[in-house]
């Protein structure tokens, strides 16, 4: 019985143990600017499927994160700013001059993208 009883406190202390959320394929600054656009960031599939997903670029030889909307039946405009990692505010004078676009946090999968 006290074999029984040790045994049950290691396994209650195991599982009482939080586990590192910090994903593997995230930088700092990803996890820092998912926190800044949080209440942004979002996925609904009714009426119109529709993401706010978090995404990454260079801009003018700046690394800037910005959201961008993914929905096919949507006629929305493309982002007019982004932030550095520093939280400074770039204004885009155009989006076509933000190059080297990445999906950095899919809103709808809740997972950090390579």
């Amino acid at each position: 019985m006290k074999r029984l009883g040790l045994l049950f406190a290691f396994a209650m202390l195991c599982w009482s143990c939080d586990k590192d959320d910090t994903p593997s394929n995230a930088t700092e600054c990803d996890i820092r600017m998912k926190k800044l656009y949080e209440s942004e960031l979002q996925c609904t599939q009714k009426p119109t499927a529709m993401a706010v997903n978090l995404f990454s670029g260079t801009y003018e030889g700046e690394k800037v994160y910005f959201t961008d909307i993914i929905c096919p039946a949507c006629g929305v405009m493309p982002p007019s700013f982004g932030y550095t990692c520093a939280e400074k505010k770039i204004t885009f004078d155009s989006y076509t001059n933000v190059k080297n676009i990445k999906l950095v946090y899919n809103s709808c999968t809740k997972e950090y993208v390579d």
